[in-house]
Formats: C-alpha cells, sequence, structure tokens
C-alpha cells in the first residue's frame, strides 16, 4: 500500500538527492511508512499528513493546526516511531520502540495526535 502523498515525497527525494548528499529512505524505511499511513487511514478524525523524505532518509509526516499547534511523527526503518508535538504551548518529544506487526501506533503517538485533534473536533 502506498499514498500518492509519499510516492510523491519519495520522488521528490530521489530529485533532490542527486544534487545533495542526501539519503535515499531505505526499504524498511518505505514499509514502515506505508504501514504508519495504513494505521492513520483508519482514524477517520486525523487529517492527512504531509509527507516529506528527511536528508537522513527518515521519512516525515507532520500536521499543523493553525495555533493549537503541530504533531510530526518519523520513522527511519530501525523499528522507532518519533514524535515531536507542540501543543497549546506544551511540547512533546519522544521515540518510541514500534513494533509494527501490531497493528496500532505507540501509545504517546496516538495521544499526541489526539490531543491535537481533540481541540479541534471536540
Amino acid at each position: 500500500m502506498s499514498s500518492e502523498a509519499l510516492t510523491t515525497a519519495l520522488h521528490e527525494a530521489r530529485l533532490l538527492g542527486a544534487d545533495r548528499p542526501w539519503t535515499q529512505p531505505t526499504p524498511a524505511t518505505q514499509a514502515e511508512a506505508e504501514r504508519l499511513l495504513a494505521l492513520l487511514a483508519a482514524e477517520p478524525t486525523w487529517p492527512p499528513a504531509e509527507i516529506e523524505v528527511q536528508p537522513d532518509g527518515a521519512i516525515q509526516f507532520g500536521w499543523e493546526a493553525g495555533a493549537r499547534g503541530w504533531v510530526t511523527l518519523s520513522v527511519d526503518g530501525h523499528a522507532l516511531l518519533t514524535h515531536s508535538a507542540v501543543i497549546d504551548g506544551d511540547e512533546y518529544t519522544l521515540a518510541e520502540p514500534w513494533d509494527t506487526t501490531t497493528g496500532a501506533l505507540t501509545d504517546w503517538a496516538a495521544e499526541v495526535l489526539r490531543r491535537l485533534w481533540r481541540k479541534i473536533n471536540p
């Protein structure tokens, strides 16, 4: 499973990587990104994320909710789900082990997304 946004982000990274010393995402990183997309799509209250490939080959999913804040989730092919957020002025950052076979986000990653979107969609 792949989304148009992920396909576009991977294509843009290949183009940028031709002129810059970027690391392309590994097959494991791409598989984690596809798994994350599937989990996010199952939650109708979360809008689609902006997807970007980072210079180190990680794939980042990001959401902005205006003055409320923002959340990013990132995968790097090493079974870690890294998230950063600022919600109502509170900052959150954590990298958690992530077993993609469980069929769920890590508890804290899901919580920061719920906190951001609960404020928007009560």
